[in-house]
């Protein structure tokens, strides 16, 4: 039996325990597999010298997991409809906790790196089944407060991946960002067990089966995905160093992704709901997103080389500057739920989007004072304006899909998140590159302009679905 079918025939969400459980075990999916996206940058230089590699190489532990990350996520989606949701985000979480440890305990670069290739497997599953559970776990009633959480979350576990890895290191060695996985996917694990509703439990796992589900996958489409993606992460890594291949790179990616979704258009389970895209106002809610996360992306590459080479904070000054950020849309995605039963989302989200521009641009054009409270206040008007933004926005994203296809848009909502904050490196890449190309320019103000620029254009494409 079809998982999603079941959706709209199964009770109207789970209630007390196994209500919570259930929460418990999503919330802390989600924070894993996207803390672990940047967790790890701030250790890069300690482990490139324990085990004696160029920095270049070391840049592959995070390259590897968004790689993987990215280039299975649509793939995954209609797997994860067919297969089951529960299935398949468990297994998701097992694969992640064994390669959590795995990396935990790697003491060669060839054995984290392996480690880091089997988290995105895991990942990728757990980030394109986490919006069809929610869908099927939560009330209906509940389903509006339930998205803004995850997405509170989503947009919290991002921010605040920097000065959450600073505290770990201050500490510990560099193997706990990693360790610290264990326990808590394994808690998440047994939760989920016990919580999750097993509404595909009526799928068996045949050799027929298992052949007609991977027989309707259009392989080719896979082989382009991964291509596409493989060289998007690739070109936008490149073009910062070496402008001419990285723009080749982009290029290339761009013809990619055009015949993957030519091809895609006509095939019977399609990766992408382009019944959906093919909506105006849709079509705008995922291009604010990617403008937004794209913007964020920018930000948090610029600012901490702002902060210390520009404002000449040190590095503790600039993670306490920069946990503003993560405090401040925590707090404000709360407010954004109520103020959503009064204002439409279209302007929630772009006033939302117009406060983080408004704060990114008083750092760049350098009128506030350079004291740590004042740069502190600029990023809590940026962190409060993306969490109004988050939730409501997501909402729509999600709360637009038919129940058969939230996997497809759960891997969607993932791939333009990830997708847009690399977008939005690249774009520093290529400020920080324009700097150098001008006596006297500063790649990090300008990679904030940037950012801010990004924040206008997403609060534009905002109203424009209003």
């Amino acid at each position: 039996m079809h998982s999603s079918n079941l959706e709209a025939t199964a009770p109207d969400g789970l209630s007390g325990s196994k209500l919570a459980m259930a929460s418990v075990s999503i919330t802390i999916g989600m924070v894993c597999a996207n803390l672990d996206m940047a967790i790890v940058q701030n250790a890069l230089p300690a482990i490139s010298t324990q085990m004696h590699i160029g920095s270049s190489a070391s840049v592959w532990i995070i390259t590897s997991y968004m790689l993987v990350t990215l280039t299975l996520l649509l793939p995954f989606a209609p797997l994860s409809d067919r297969i089951g949701y529960r299935r398949f985000y468990l297994g998701g979480f097992v694969v992640f906790i064994a390669a959590s440890a795995i990396c935990g305990l790697a003491g060669t670069f060839t054995s984290l790196l392996v480690g880091r290739l089997l988290q995105g497997i895991g990942s990728a599953a757990m980030m394109c089944s986490t919006t069809s559970l929610i869908r099927i776990v939560y009330p209906h009633a509940r389903m509006a407060r339930a998205i803004g959480t995850n997405s509170t979350v989503v947009a919290f576990s991002i921010a605040a991946a920097p000065s959450l890895s600073a505290a770990i290191l201050l500490h510990l060695n560099w193997h706990w960002l990693f360790l610290i996985n264990v326990p808590l996917g394994v808690l998440a694990l047994a939760l989920g067990a016990r919580s999750l509703p097993a509404a595909d439990a009526n799928l068996r796992f045949d050799f027929r089966t298992w052949r007609e589900i991977t027989g309707s996958v259009d392989w080719l489409s896979v082989v382009i995905n991964i291509a596409f993606f493989t060289l998007l992460l690739l070109g936008t890594e490149a073009i910062g160093t070496g402008p001419a291949s990285g723009c080749a790179m982009l290029l290339a990616a761009g013809v990619l992704g055009y015949a993957f979704v030519r091809r895609q258009i006509r095939h019977e389970h399609p990766m992408l709901p382009f019944d959906l895209l093919a909506e105006r106002n849709y079509r705008f809610t995922i291009a604010t997103s990617f403008a937004s996360f794209a913007a964020q992306g920018a930000a948090f590459v610029s600012l901490p080389f702002f902060m210390q080479r520009t404002a000449g904070l040190s590095t503790a000054q600039t993670a306490a500057v920069l946990t503003a950020w993560p405090v401040a849309l925590a707090a404000s995605a709360q407010v954004a739920g109520r103020l959503s039963n009064f204002v439409s989302t279209a302007r929630l989200c772009a006033t939302g989007q117009a406060m983080m521009a408004v704060g990114l641009g008083l750092i760049a054009t350098g009128w506030l004072p350079g004291t740590m409270p004042a740069f502190a206040a600029a990023l809590a008007l940026c962190g409060a304006g993306f969490g109004m933004f988050q939730a409501p926005n997501n909402y729509v994203i999600v709360s637009s899909a038919p129940p058969g296809r939230s996997g497809a848009v759960g891997a969607l909502r993932a791939a333009t998140r990830t997708s847009g904050q690399l977008m939005g490196s690249a774009l520093v890449g290529l400020a920080f590159l324009v700097a150098r190309w001008f006596a006297g320019g500063d790649g990090p103000t300008l990679g904030i302009v940037v950012a801010a620029f990004m924040a206008a254009w997403a609060s534009v494409f905002s109203l424009k679905r209003d």
